[in-house]
């Protein structure tokens, strides 16, 4: 790669949100055929749960990353073009970093690709330096969700690794302008976008971390959402572009995506500063594809004061599970009395300490403390005991004697005596293996922004054979759909939303209300980190829009009595104009992935919000 140059306009392809999740190789060679500066993606979240800090574990098979990766080591090997990846192999431990430079090393010598400049920079910082920097007071939690961090913590922690920022991309990509790849370790979302965009002389944060934020998640932000999207990038805007032909980004996609996973929108924190987006502006294109953004403001943190979010997760005992269903209605009637004799069965049968969880699914188990524990009586239910114990063969020992006693467990007016329990496979008993969690997701205050993140710089030698065949001008026009299939297209989501119009909201609401479940455009739940749930409400219209927002029943109050939750628990409650938008930030539970956790990604804790009951009639048919 030659040396940077200052431009106007750069464009950055990311082929999907997540490496190792797979895209379009066809729409993928069309835009790099077509130009681009640069190909970026991250790899990292917290979602999939602490086991990949704490067990070493990936978030995609290796065989998935050598799919992906293949693909984009091709590209920089025909086309020159540059590769910055960050959170290697999902949690950017430096194994992983090194898991990536061993397949591409790999894909080299294999392929007959030619010789490729690698930088890597690791991120995980040294157990005694945390020690050091908690005895002096320096770590803090990331925010009232996350408990305080302990000595213990730290030591438990199997590994610790550094969120980093911006800056030791740029320090490689200056120190070394003729890199072809970079594997970064663990990696604020939007820093690789970020740095390049320094790199090639666009210095306005406001502008490249807010497109990083969005394209982090590929064409996430696209209607119907997709996976390939290109960034054009100016030093006062910047353009996002899904690259499936039968997407689209509108004002509304692209200004909700703040709201995807954040705690608030309005202003993102990140190592070295905030991102103000609240005089943000969106601009839809002609083109019916394309948003224009511009306005966002970054605020940087004072002389000394840079903070590092660091994350870390340990062993805690062992794991095994066993999956079954009840459907006797007698059973039902009386299940929780049911279940607590089994529990209390269990208990008599061993001296050792373990912990057993008997999860509803088809009652409360998906939202636990948080369900509203309203509804009907289920026709079945789904029971998933999770065991915790000092070893495995403990765990699943206490399995197996709590499955066996809801098989045979007696209960009142009982007529089905040949078993109680539906098992759907065998063997019956399941063993997990270590059960992990998160214990470290706290900010690392007066940071070295850049010391943290040794960068090492290595030329990976190829033979050069390999030769890209070009997508022909008939695959091109494959790929592109006219513009009338386009609005088929359209038209047929837009009909089978009309005609599967929300029909589980029941009962219906009393005359002259409706409920938020039957009015608003998107209603959903998420992890905002691995201690945080957040709640968005999005509406199409505008006029909707403030006749919900003016009824006041959105509010701190509300989510209060939906969720069964104190007024400390509620960590963000607002509307946000800019998406049409609602949103509430609450503190988990249970943190993300650890024992007796029922929905790792938080996906499915937005029922309640659906049939809140808002004073505005029902348009009735």
């Amino acid at each position: 790669m030659a040396p940077s140059r200052v431009t106007q306009e750069i464009k950055i392809l990311t082929p999907v949100g997540m490496i190792g999740y797979g895209f379009n190789e066809r729409l993928f060679w069309k835009a790099v055929a077509d130009g681009v500066d640069a190909i970026i993606a991250d790899c990292g979240s917290t979602d999939s749960g602490p086991q990949k800090l704490a067990q070493g574990s990936l978030t995609m098979t290796r065989e998935a990353y050598v799919h992906d990766l293949n693909i984009l080591v091709a590209a920089c090997s025909a086309y020159h073009v540059p590769i910055v990846l960050g959170s290697a192999g999902g949690d950017g431990a430096n194994e992983h970093v090194a898991l990536f430079l061993q397949i591409i090393e790999d894909l080299v010598e294999q392929k007959g690709y030619r010789s490729m400049n690698v930088i890597t920079i690791t991120s995980e910082i040294d157990k005694n330096y945390m020690e050091e920097k908690f005895s002096n007071g320096e770590i803090l939690p990331c925010s009232k969700a996350v408990p305080e961090l302990t000595l213990k913590d730290i030591q438990d922690a199997t590994r610790v690794v550094g969120q980093m920022g911006l800056e030791p991309y740029v320090k490689a990509m200056s120190d070394y302008p003729d890199f072809d790849i970079i594997i970064g370790g663990r990696s604020y979302d939007p820093a690789m976008y970020a740095a390049y965009c320094i790199h090639r002389g666009i210095d306005d944060l406001g502008i490249s971390y807010h497109m990083g934020k969005i394209m982090e998640c590929g064409a996430l932000c696209s209607k119907p959402k997709s996976r390939e999207a290109l960034a054009i990038v100016r030093p006062e805007s910047f353009d996002i572009i899904p690259l499936d032909p039968a997407s689209h980004c509108t004002v509304l996609s692209v200004a909700a995506h703040t709201l995807y996973e954040k705690t608030r929108p309005d202003v993102l924190v990140g190592p070295g500063g905030e991102l103000h987006l609240a005089s943000a502006k969106y601009e839809e294109l002609e083109d019916g594809r394309t948003v224009r953004v511009s306005g966002g403001k970054f605020v940087p943190v004072n002389p000394g004061e840079y903070t590092i979010k660091v994350e870390g997760a340990r062993v805690n005992g062992y794991r095994s599970v066993f999956i079954g269903a009840f459907r006797d209605p007698i059973l039902i009637s009386q299940i929780d009395g049911y279940l607590e004799r089994v529990q209390a069965f269990v208990k008599t049968q061993f001296s050792f300490e373990y912990e057993l969880k008997l999860h509803k699914y088809g009652v409360n188990a998906v939202m636990g403390p948080l369900d509203p524990g309203e509804g009907a009586t289920p026709k079945e239910i789904c029971l998933c005991g999770e065991v915790r114990a000092p070893t495995q063969a403990q765990a699943n020992q206490v399995a197996n004697m709590a499955r066996i006693a809801c098989i045979h467990a007696p209960y009142p007016h009982q007529l089905a005596t040949a078993g109680n329990f539906a098992m759907p496979f065998a063997p019956y008993d399941i063993p997990l293996g270590q059960i992990s969690e998160f214990n470290v997701y706290h900010l690392l205050q007066k940071a070295d922004p850049i010391g943290l993140f040794p960068i090492t710089y290595q030329t990976i030698h190829g033979t050069g054979k390999f030769t890209h065949q070009e997508v022909t001008v008939n695959e091109m026009e494959s790929i592109s759909l006219s513009s009338r299939e386009v609005d088929e297209a359209k038209i047929k989501i837009a009909k089978a939303n009309e005609e599967t119009a929300r029909p589980f909201l029941k009962p219906d609401p009393p005359e002259g209300y409706c409920y938020l479940g039957e009015i608003a455009n998107v209603v959903r739940s998420k992890n905002a980190g691995p201690f945080e749930l957040t709640m968005d409400v999005m509406f199409n219209d505008e006029d909707l829009y403030q006749r919900v927002k003016k009824t006041g029943v959105l509010s701190h109050q509300t989510i209060k009595e939906l969720y069964h939750i104190n007024d400390d628990d509620i960590i963000a409650c607002l509307f946000w104009d800019q998406a049409r938008a609602f949103k509430a930030t609450i503190k988990r539970p249970v943190p993300s992935g650890s024992f007796g956790q029922t929905d790792v990604h938080g996906s499915q804790q937005h029922v309640p919000l659906l049939y809140t009951l808002l004073p505005i009639p029902r348009a009735r048919k």
